[in-house]
């Protein structure tokens, strides 16, 4: 029963420190000493703000691991999403107003990329089909995933010269440049140098 006495006093004496702590740190520190029940309530305040501390911590923790698993959700969802646009897709110009006897007009472009990669693009939906791709198969950073589009770069090829589209690229850097290679004050020829 002592025992249940003293933890009542404490957090009695801890409540009226919590609210006097700074005037007791002034007096430890102009006197050089504490006694034991400002320590115990001093203790007993600090205890209390980590414990509010750690139950911050711990919701923000939480919080951050739902929005991260809220995130993933949408981000999964927004992937089905465009897959399904994409498989939907019929990679032709005109839409919902085109007619049946309409000429087929791809609605894809070849685009060049400085190092010299290459990718077809849709306009409409975004797939993109690369040197790699099959019919079956994407080339996705190196691994094999199944073709939703059933589209491989030969087909994807075929469309874009079909299309009324012109190819895009990057703009190259390097090699001549206006019929001259750069030299550097010994002399020395530089013809990747870019200016």
């Amino acid at each position: 029963m002592s025992e249940v006495k003293e933890v009542k006093a404490v957090k009695a004496i801890a409540a009226s420190a919590e609210s006097d702590v700074n005037s007791l740190l002034v007096a430890a520190s102009k006197t050089g000493t504490i006694s034991g029940e400002q320590f115990t309530a001093l203790f007993a305040v600090m205890m209390a703000k980590e414990a509010r501390i750690a139950a911050k911590e711990l919701a923000l923790e939480e919080s951050l691991k739902a929005r991260d698993e809220q995130r993933r959700r949408d981000s999964d969802n927004y992937t089905v999403a465009k897959i399904e646009t994409q498989k939907a897709c019929r990679h032709l110009k005109g839409g919902r107003g085109r007619q049946r006897g309409q000429q087929k007009d791809p609605a894809v472009y070849l685009h060049t990329f400085t190092n010299g990669a290459q990718v077809i693009k849709c306009q409409l939906c975004g797939a993109k089909w690369k040197p790699k791709d099959t019919d079956e198969y994407l080339d996705i950073n190196g691994m094999k995933v199944p073709n939703w589009t059933k589209i491989g770069w030969g087909r994807a090829l075929e469309m874009a010269e079909d299309s009324s589209n012109k190819p895009s690229s990057s703009e190259r850097f390097g090699g001549v440049v206006a019929g001259v290679t750069p030299k550097t004050a010994e002399g020395l020829a530089v013809p990747n140098m870019q200016i």
